[in-house]
Parts: C-alpha cells; structure tokens; sequence
C-alpha cells in the first residue's frame, strides 16, 4: 500500500532496507548448509567446500554474502533447497530465498540500493502494531498492522475494539502442505493453513465485531500454484474432492474452508474475497480499488446514503 498509494520509500528507508535483505540471505543460507549435512547432501565443488568454511566461520557480512554467492551456484545446495519440504517445519526458508539469492550479485555491489520489488519481499515480522495512513481520491485510510504470530495477537484485543471498517484477513493458502510446532514440550504439530483458517474464525467470533465486513485475501496464490503440481492437498486435507494438482479446484476448497468459519460462528455477514499475490505490485493495485469501493459502499449504506 505504502508503494501504491502511499509516498513510497525514500533513499533513507531503502537503505535500511539493506540489512533486513542481507539477514534474510544469510539466515536462508544458514538453513540450507546445515540441512545438507542432515540429509547428507555434499557440496559438488572444492570452491564450494572452501566457501562453506568461510561462511560458517565468519562473522563479516559482506564476506558470508560472497560465499553465500558462491555456495548458490553449487548443484548440492540447489538438491538440499528443492528438499525443502522435508525439514520447512523447524527450519522454514522465506518464500524470497531463491529471489534474493539469484540477485546476489546485484545485491553485493556498493551501490545496491533496493527496489520496491525487493522491499515488498523482505521477511521482516510484524512486531506490535503499525498504523499506516495514506489518501486515495481525496479519502484518507488508516491501515492497522497487527502481527500474526500467536506471541503478537494479544496486543490486537485495543485496536479491535475501536471502531474498525473492516478486518482485511491475508491467508497464506500456499502452506497447505507445511507445518509449525505447535507444542515444544510435546513437538506436537500442526498445519499452518489449518491454523490460519482456525483464527480466521476466532477473529469474527468476537462480540464486538459483530457488525464488521471482512475481506479475505487467499494469498500466494502464485507459489501455491507450484506447489500444487508437486504436493497434492488430499495428502495434508483428506477430505479434499477435487483432482491432484488441481489449481483452480483447491483454490476454491480452500476459499469454502474459510468462509465456513463465518456460518459455523452463526454469523450472517458478508465476507469479500480476493485471490492475491501481495508482492505483485499491479495486481495488488487492482485488487486494492475492489477493496476500496467495498468500503466506500459500506459506508454510504451504514449511513443511509445509498
């Protein structure tokens, strides 16, 4: 929103932008060179043996980002990045990893200075509450940031009990087939689409937003696109009716599982629902003005102007 309709990012806050980048690169790395010892995976090159000391050894930035470089190009590290799946649930990589590592070196030059398309994808989590404002054809609107991580929702209950247009809800459909663990003491687990779609209807169950629209972005829909060619949902949601690697079938079990939610809670309201890739600048954009004239006509009729 801030790229669409807000000022945008200046010189300053790109380059701030930097060392959440950079953090996002190694901390990826770090996963995927620890993953192919587990799974015995060896690196193809004597180059990037040698880079692999490097990097777990040193504390330097820009020499981890060097040797990150070189560890990327290696086929080992590429087989252990494709396996993925089989260790996302204690050691998930971001859904930018390839993105940022396939610009490394673009992203080691001096004068880097990210773009929007980098900044949209920067894994950095939301802590506390964010309120953005900006104005769209002469209307102001106030965006309200709250984390998703169970550590961050009780600081939601204050924000969602004033008064609120509407609750704007992003489900990452793309983790269909990835788990968190729900339980250290136990490590028990738990399907984090499952999760989402749980707390989506907690989120509408509460008394004081009886009245309140919701809009349901089904978002990734991108990467869950790829997925879906490899990883069928029935494995991970058995009552699943359409066909394997169905793109278009599982998009819409997924949309009847969350809106679900809202007749189960007994509830009557309307939720929109839009089917989003949000580091895509255009598409977002479009979808935005649906979401924007679904507010403004809820308003108009809240007050008996249309």
């Amino acid at each position: 929103m801030q790229v669409i309709h807000g000022r945008g990012f200046n010189d300053l806050e790109k380059r701030e932008y930097v060392t959440d980048i950079h953090k996002n690169i190694i901390d990826a790395m770090d996963i995927l060179v620890t993953q192919c010892k587990a799974l015995n995976i060896g690196l193809r090159t004597a180059e990037s043996e040698s880079a692999e000391q490097t990097f777990v050894s040193s504390d330097d930035t820009g020499e981890k980002l060097a040797t990150a470089r070189i560890l990327w190009a290696d086929n080992g590290i590429q087989e252990c990045f494709t396996r993925r799946s089989e260790y996302e649930t204690r050691h998930p990589l971001t859904t930018s990893t390839k993105y940022f590592m396939d610009k490394l070196s673009t992203i080691l030059e001096t004068s880097y200075m990210p773009i929007s398309d980098d900044i949209v994808r920067v894994r950095k989590k939301t802590e506390g509450v964010i309120q953005y404002e900006f104005v769209v054809t002469d209307i102001q609107f106030r965006i309200i940031d709250v984390g998703g991580e169970r550590a961050e929702r009780e600081k939601w209950i204050n924000f969602l009990q004033s008064r609120i247009t509407c609750v704007i809800f992003l489900g990452a459909i793309d983790e269909y087939n990835t788990n968190f663990i729900e339980c250290e003491e136990s490590e028990r687990e738990k399907n984090k689409l499952l999760e989402a779609i749980e707390l989506f209807g907690t989120i509408q169950n509460y008394s004081w937003l009886e009245h309140t629209t919701f809009i349901l972005f089904l978002n990734k829909i991108d990467i869950f696109e790829e997925k879906i060619r490899i990883y069928n949902i029935i494995d991970h949601f058995p009552d699943f009716p359409g066909f394997p690697r169905d793109a278009e079938n599982g998009k819409r079990f997924i949309r009847r599982l969350f809106l679900e939610q809202n007749s189960n809670n007994g509830n009557n309201r309307m939720v929109y629902t839009h089917e989003t890739c949000a580091t895509n600048t255009e598409d977002m954009r479009f979808v935005f003005e649906a979401v924007k004239d679904t507010i403004l006509q809820l308003n108009l009729r809240q007050y008996n102007l249309v």
